[in-house]
């Protein structure tokens, strides 16, 4: 306008001259030419300046309304939407626009500022529509409750599917092979295409990041709540102790394979929902949108190890968590090929060796807490001890485990043949043995290193003639790493047994103690897994120990009793008095009444072994008092006669019922 006006001054002062030459009514006739053109431009231009602002104060209105009152726009109807995102990249259009025309005047200068101002509210106000959108229509992803979890659980009998043992530069892990894929919508399908809109909206103005962490922050709000739901519904100690094994190895596997299935299902969909919402873009890289969430699986696994110390109670979630891992990080490798993800496995990688870490020193903390046990408490005779159930109940659940728990120990055990020595204590009954030396391997070295256990197997070990020659002529058997773990950890829990077993002062009660405890060590091994884990030998050795026990139960209970039956050594009948027998018949009497009193007290919770032992002390009890008022019937009236047979049967088969007096040690 200034160089208007002054062009205006000079053709005034041109045309108030009276002589012009001709060269200056040629420039007089161009110069007006130019201004009339100038003016032409100069008018069109404001005009369209004037336009421009009209309709940023249209956009201004359309935007500004909804942030009177801040209701959700698209709770308010498709209409509403779309006009406001019509206006929102209409003040993208109009703020490009003003960036494009010469910005001289402080009309225009101010125009811009508002469209700009306008732009970022609009944007702002978007990211919050995007994020109220994928928040309000996000579909529930609890685990028991998604079909394609569901379906992929029960339709696959085993995930790990061809489970092997790989090399890895760094680091061995499980992989599973041939694992159905299943997506789901993780919100309403029917909002893909607004949250579509939306997303290419902000991304033509400029605001795609703003975008890609609205979509991330949710997304990752999501995945805490279904790591949580997870969290809710880990196995613990009580399942452990509680669970039948046939319950308890149900429940780990379904565990597992629920997680590893979740876990795929949630990151697949993932993929897919970013592929329908950005992938048309082309202004995002689709990977940075699973960085995140997979970053973030990796705290949550990395939190298993951080959290506490490693107490025994958290070795079945480690153990949930390592196979759950070792799964996913091959999957991802095959879901996504980018640099970035490769860099993120590589973390995984560290994550899961923490993983084994812990698991590893969680077993050697469980091995220590059986053997720091104190078992100088009062504890009834008769029953099983809760060292001995909580330590049979924790390692036959970590049956479940066998695989992945042979495959962390290995790398630190060694897979060397090992003598398995028969860890049984001194106090059972046994032939003196002298003769070969076993070389322990590492493991067995530190499971020995305990001096009880030394000095009490030093005193020599327990087994049967049979198997006691097999181990002095040097056999050896080949044992897993969690065999040798699993035949230490009863080999602690025996030793604790039978230093318990000393506290008792009656012998009887002594050997009951063990035959119950070694009997339910014995049936637990027998009818589970851990059968095949420590071997018939170890069953038959524990079996031979059980019946030593019961055999010195009849003879430090009952023959003392029945030595009162014996005619010391004076067979003939007619030359022991009538006094006499009748002595030891009351004797008899007396001391069958008084251990009869003590042992009904007792308690052998097993049926069949309560059952066969009264069946056994019965046929050896009656049939010594039948025979010994056999040979004195002539000394001996019925007045004399206090018990018959089926007194005596009566009286035994109530053995071990257990009573309100309980026999302490």
């Amino acid at each position: 306008m200034v160089i208007i006006d002054a062009a205006k001054q000079i053709m005034m002062a041109l045309r108030s001259r009276k002589n012009l030459t001709d060269d200056e009514k040629e420039i007089l006739g161009d110069l007006h030419t130019q201004l009339t053109t100038a003016i032409a431009i100069s008018e069109k231009e404001v005009d369209e300046i004037n336009k421009i602002e009209e309709r940023l104060n249209v956009i201004q209105g359309k935007i500004m309304c909804w942030e009177r009152y801040w209701p959700m726009i698209w709770d308010s109807g498709l209409d509403e939407a779309t006009e406001y995102l019509n206006a929102a990249d209409e003040a993208r259009q109009v703020t490009k626009k003003l960036e494009i025309l010469c910005l001289t005047e402080d009309r225009k200068k101010e125009m811009l500022q508002r469209a700009r101002n306008l732009l970022q509210i609009s944007m702002g106000r978007l990211q919050e529509e995007f994020k109220h959108m994928l928040t309000k229509n996000r579909q529930p992803f609890e685990p028991k409750h998604v079909p394609a979890v569901s379906i992929a659980v029960n339709a696959i009998s085993k995930i790990s599917l061809g489970n092997k043992l790989v090399r890895h530069s760094m680091l061995r892990k499980i992989i599973n092979r041939n694992a159905e894929e299943f997506t789901i919508n993780l919100v309403q399908y029917d909002v893909i295409p607004e949250l579509r809109r939306i997303a290419n909206v902000m991304s033509i103005s400029g605001y795609a990041n703003e975008c890609s962490l609205a979509y991330i922050s949710i997304q990752r709000s999501a995945l805490d709540e279904c790591l949580r739901i997870l969290e809710r519904e880990k196995l613990r100690t009580e399942d452990v102790l509680k669970l039948d094994q046939v319950s308890l190895k149900s429940k780990i596997k379904r565990r597992i394979q629920t997680m590893k299935m979740f876990m795929r299902v949630y990151l697949a969909s993932d993929k897919r929902l970013s592929e329908q919402i950005f992938g048309e873009l082309g202004t995002v890289n689709l990977v940075s949108f699973t960085v995140p969430l997979v970053l973030q699986l990796l705290t949550y696994f990395g939190e298993v190890i951080s959290t506490g110390p490693e107490n025994p109670g958290k070795l079945f979630h480690l153990l949930d968590m390592y196979e759950v891992l070792a799964g996913l990080l091959p999957y991802l490798d095959s879901l996504y090929s980018d640099k970035v993800i490769s860099q993120v496995i590589v973390d995984g990688d560290m994550v899961l060796r923490g993983l084994a870490d812990s698991v590893r020193k969680t077993l050697d903390e469980f091995e220590d807490s059986i053997m720091t046990y104190t078992m100088t408490e009062p504890f009834a005779a008769e029953g099983i001890h809760p060292l001995t159930k909580n330590v049979m109940n924790y390692i036959i659940a970590l049956t479940g485990y066998h695989e992945t728990l042979d495959f962390l120990l290995s790398d630190h055990c060694g897979e060397h043949p090992m003598p398995a020595p028969s860890c049984m204590s001194s106090g059972v009954e046994e032939e003196n043995s002298s003769g070969g030396t076993c070389d322990f391997s590492p493991i067995a070295r530190h499971f020995l290193s305990n001096d009880s256990i030394l000095k009490w197997l030093s005193n020599g070990s327990s087994m049967s003639p049979s198997t006691k020659e097999d181990h002095i002529s040097g056999g050896t058997c080949k044992q897993s790493p969690l065999a040798l773990h699993f035949r230490a950890f009863s080999c602690i829990l025996e030793n604790k047994l039978y230093n318990k077993a000393k506290l008792f002062k009656d012998a009887s009660l002594e050997h009951i103690f063990l035959m119950n405890n070694i009997h339910y060590m014995a049936q637990k091994i027998k009818y589970s897994e851990l059968q095949f884990i420590l071997g018939a030998e170890w069953i038959q050795e524990h079996d031979w120990e059980f019946q030593q026990h019961v055999r010195n139960y009849t003879r430090v209970t009952w023959s003392p009793v029945l030595s009162l039956l014996k005619d010391e050594g004076n067979t003939n009948s007619y030359a022991v008095s009538k006094a006499h027998v009748e002595e030891k018949l009351r004797s008899f009497y007396l001391a069958f009444e008084e251990v009869c009193g003590a042992q009904t007290a007792c308690s052998i919770p097993d049926d069949q072994l309560r059952e066969d032992l009264r069946n056994s002390t019965s046929l050896r009890v009656i049939h010594k008092y039948q025979k010994f008022v056999e040979r004195h019937t002539d000394h001996v009236s019925d007045k004399h006669i206090k018990f018959r047979a089926d007194y005596l049967q009566n009286r035994l088969s109530q053995l071990f019922e257990g009573s309100p007096l309980k026999i302490m040690a």
